[in-house]
């Protein structure tokens, strides 16, 4: 009886270390089969991170391309509506310079006209003089003195007339002088808004362009910080595989 004793005792004192191992090693399985669901959920994580920057970058760059589309867009806009409107300032400068040389060579022809007016006018009264003996009276009619009169009225009606077309002519004058004042004026005005539409574009493209290097340094970082997540889960990782490698060493020298 005592031998079967003492034999039953050290069954079960050589069975209790290999239930100890067992239970170890499930502990060391479970807390691989947990550090590989960690490690996959982190990648997982930094995947879709990845993956929402790529996203936000593409946005920020379409974004950034619509917006350097659409200055452009204004600036051709404007450049065209400033050109056609240059060509209609400068063919209607020259129809003003057409006119005024036309109101010249009219002012010309008229005062050669009084010119040739005056010389037929000394010409008739040096014809029609009354000589001695004549009846110098200039209500009488068909007298020289009634004929020089009534000549010299007409002649004074013409030039009135004449004077009246010149007066004319040179407010035409000065109403195209204001017309290429404000002609001027507004050719000034679209040179200044032009360039402040280029200051615009270009203050917008800057904007842009700091814009995108500010979201590169938001990638690089984003980048740098995954990189350190995944390098930290892999130094867990090892670590979890290095565990089991201590226990199984252990347990030998426990049996």
């Amino acid at each position: 009886m005592l031998q079967l004793q003492a034999v039953a005792a050290a069954a079960e004192a050589a069975a209790a270390p290999e239930g100890a191992a067992d239970s170890a090693a499930a502990a060391v399985a479970a807390a691989a089969a947990a550090a590989e669901g960690a490690a996959a959920a982190a990648a997982a994580t930094a995947a879709a991170a990845v993956a929402a920057a790529a996203a936000a970058a593409a946005a920020a760059a379409t974004a950034a391309a619509a917006a350097a589309a659409a200055a452009e867009g204004a600036a051709a806009a404007a450049a065209a509506a400033a050109a056609e409107q240059q060509q209609q300032q400068q063919q209607q400068q020259q129809q003003q310079q057409q006119q005024q040389q036309q109101q010249q060579q009219q002012q010309q022809q008229q005062q050669q006209q009084q010119q040739q007016q005056q010389q037929q006018q000394q010409q008739y009264l040096q014809q029609y003089l009354p000589a001695a003996g004549d009846i110098y009276d200039p209500a009488v009619p068909d007298s020289p003195a009634h004929s020089a009169s009534s000549h010299q009225h007409q002649q004074q009606q013409q030039q009135q007339q004449q004077q009246q077309q010149q007066q004319q002519q040179q407010q035409q004058q000065q109403q195209q002088q204001q017309q290429q004042q404000q002609q001027k004026e507004q050719q000034q005005q679209q040179q200044q808004q032009q360039q402040q539409v280029q200051q615009q574009q270009r203050m917008q493209q800057q904007q842009q362009q700091q814009q995108q290097q500010q979201q590169q340094q938001q990638q690089q970082q984003q980048q740098q910080q995954q990189q350190q997540q995944q390098q930290e889960v892999q130094q867990w990782m090892e670590q979890q595989q290095q565990q089991p490698q201590a226990v199984q060493q252990q347990q030998p020298q426990q049996e």
